[in-house]
């Protein structure tokens, strides 16, 4: 499976929403390592705090990190895998589905100047953060293409009415009716942000956990 580079604009709360996911997760790993540790340290037969059982319980932590390296794309996935599956979900809605015609070998390259367009920033009214994701190659390029084509007709008409580039010189209407045009595309990245508010995956550790607190709860209303 080819992996693609690739950077998205993703809102402000939403980066920090996934930096602090990723630190939970680090944080749940950690503890989960610590317990296993802990909990077959007290059966070892060493003398406590002697040599042969400190060599133990290192034996102990890296079988305890094999484990949890093992669990870890189930408990705690990373933000690729969480984004490659969010935007899986994302691109099989009939608006981004297709079916689209391939890009062409200049389209890709128009594509790759994408930063050019006027700036779509849908769920970006606190500001955007640059954010990058290594992602299947195929899925990019579904990505990628849906994006284009959606965008195609809206980009066509800025084009004509020279409303594309840096242009300090707009008059008021000018700038109105590129918002306005620039409100209707469809972008990589405003494709993503939609992805991590409403199809971002919930890890099994978390879903569990959610459960508990949900037990808890019964058990005290009833």
């Amino acid at each position: 499976m080819t992996k693609k580079r690739i950077t998205l604009q993703l809102s402000v709360q939403q980066a920090g929403r996934l930096r602090l996911l990723i630190k939970g997760h680090r944080e749940a790993e950690t503890r989960f390592v610590g317990s296993l540790v802990e909990e077959r340290a007290a059966t070892l037969t060493e003398p406590p705090d002697s040599a042969a059982w400190e060599r133990a319980v290192a034996r102990l932590r890296r079988q305890a990190r094999i484990e949890a390296a093992v669990v870890r794309p189930t408990l705690w996935p990373s933000l690729d895998v969480l984004m490659e599956r969010a935007l899986g979900e994302r691109l099989q809605l009939p608006d981004t589905a297709g079916p689209w015609l391939p890009l062409s070998r200049s389209e890709q390259t128009r594509l790759s100047l994408s930063g050019r367009w006027p700036a779509c920033l849908s769920g970006c009214e606190r500001g955007t953060a640059e954010r990058a994701f290594t992602l299947d190659g195929d899925l990019v390029l579904q990505l990628r293409t849906a994006a284009w084509r959606i965008s195609e007709p809206v980009l066509k008409e800025l084009e004509e009415k020279n409303l594309i580039g840096p242009q300090r010189d707009l008059s008021e209407e000018a700038r109105a009716e590129r918002e306005r045009l620039a409100a209707q595309l469809y972008p990589s990245s405003r494709i993503a942000r939609e992805a991590v508010e409403n199809h971002w995956p919930i890890p099994q550790e978390e879903d569990s956990a959610d459960e508990d607190d949900a037990e808890k709860i019964n058990d005290v209303v009833y």
